[in-house]
């Protein structure tokens, strides 16, 4: 079959169930037939071995089988294109190896993203390893039987801050959530309560039950919806946002009013607007989004105790994902130890105190 992507033709055809697949670096089709048959004549006679495919062709093949039609579709395929332009979309999978990547991410570090600062390391761990190189190159592998290197993926790796599992005080959400646009408030308040990640937070009206105030998020690898159900109050505001949100034809559920009618309001939007909110609140070493979801389940986890709760809320497909919560600081040690052994809060301790002079006068 000849097919083509960009400037060239590109075959990919089957002989004693071994697969065929390269760009003829051609660009008129009948030249691209005569070189398609050339290629399937050497396999026929076998005297062509495997093609090694090129770091694109690799990707393309991966993103079909394990992104296509997925939530993460876009993200990924963004992170796609950073990695393909670093390392170059005609290279072969063999000839990727420790080098390379070093010079890919020495390069990444220091290009500019669309906030007008370098990238962080995190953020280069995944547009070079996590989402990109360390998958494909596993898939070329393992499926396409290519030739690939052992990439010493530990040592690449750039080192990433500590996870910070951030919970606030009352105070703190009070005066975040003033500084915040009225019309973000709504968004602020469903984050911190049911913790669910940014862009999540912006689902459709379609994703909302009205009859049983259930918001279905996403699907989870294991193919269940990430599901969560309401409270009373906030499920009748969500019902009528619903309402409002597929009278005006709108994508989200999420809105502001103005004099033409209903906006919508997106996540980049309150993204920003929460991290001004933070400025005028004095509040520091936060993130603007991220932080509410770990405040959610910290504090679901410290009223509770039910780590399996934490999971299904989050929803995370392992536990270990949320064992990252379950950590423990000096007032919870001295909870548990006073729970434990039966001795009375300090304050309870002095109320104690002060009723018995009272009563001794």
């Amino acid at each position: 079959m000849l097919y083509k992507r960009g400037e060239f033709w590109h075959y990919d055809f089957t002989v004693n169930d071994r697969r065929y697949r390269a760009s003829t670096k051609l660009h008129r089709k009948a030249a691209a037939q005569i070189a398609e048959d050339r290629a399937r004549e050497a396999a026929i006679l076998g005297s062509s071995d495997r093609p090694i495919p090129t770091i694109e062709q690799a990707a393309d093949a991966w993103f079909a089988a394990n992104r296509a039609g997925s939530r993460s579709e876009v993200t990924t395929a963004q992170r796609l294109n950073i990695m393909l332009r670093l390392i170059g979309t005609d290279t072969p999978v063999n000839r990727i190896d420790a080098p390379e990547i070093a010079e890919a991410i020495a390069t990444r570090r220091v290009e500019t993203t669309r906030q007008g600062r370098a990238p962080a390391n995190a953020t280069v761990n995944r547009d070079l390893i996590d989402t990109t190189l360390r998958p494909i190159l596993t898939y070329a592998k393992e499926i396409m039987k290519a030739p690939v290197n052992d990439i010493p993926w530990k040592a690449l790796r750039l080192k990433e801050p500590p996870e910070r599992d951030r919970a606030f005080t009352q105070a703190e959400l009070t005066s975040w959530r003033a500084a915040l646009p009225e019309w973000h408030r709504a968004v602020f308040d469903f984050a911190a309560r049911y913790g669910v990640r940014l862009r999540e937070a912006f689902f459709p009206p379609d994703c909302y039950d009205a009859a049983t105030g259930t918001v279905f998020l996403r699907l989870r690898k294991n193919g269940k919806p990430h599901a969560i159900r309401l409270l009373p109050d906030d499920a009748a505001d969500m019902t009528a946002r619903y309402g409002r949100a597929v009278a005006a034809d709108l994508d989200t559920v999420w809105f502001k009013e103005t004099k033409g009618g209903l906006a919508p309001i997106r996540w980049r939007g309150f993204q920003s607007a929460s991290r001004k909110a933070l400025d005028r609140a004095g509040i520091t070493g936060a993130r603007p989004a991220h932080d509410l979801r770990h405040h959610a389940a910290t504090t679901v986890l410290r009223q509770t105790g039910n780590l399996a709760a934490v999971k299904r809320l989050l929803g995370h497909e392992d536990i270990a994902s949320t064992m990252r919560y379950a950590h423990a600081d000096d007032d919870d040690v001295h909870e548990a130890l006073r729970h434990t052994y039966g001795t009375k809060p300090p304050e309870a301790q002095k109320r104690r105190k002060k009723t018995k002079v009272v009563t001794g006068t």
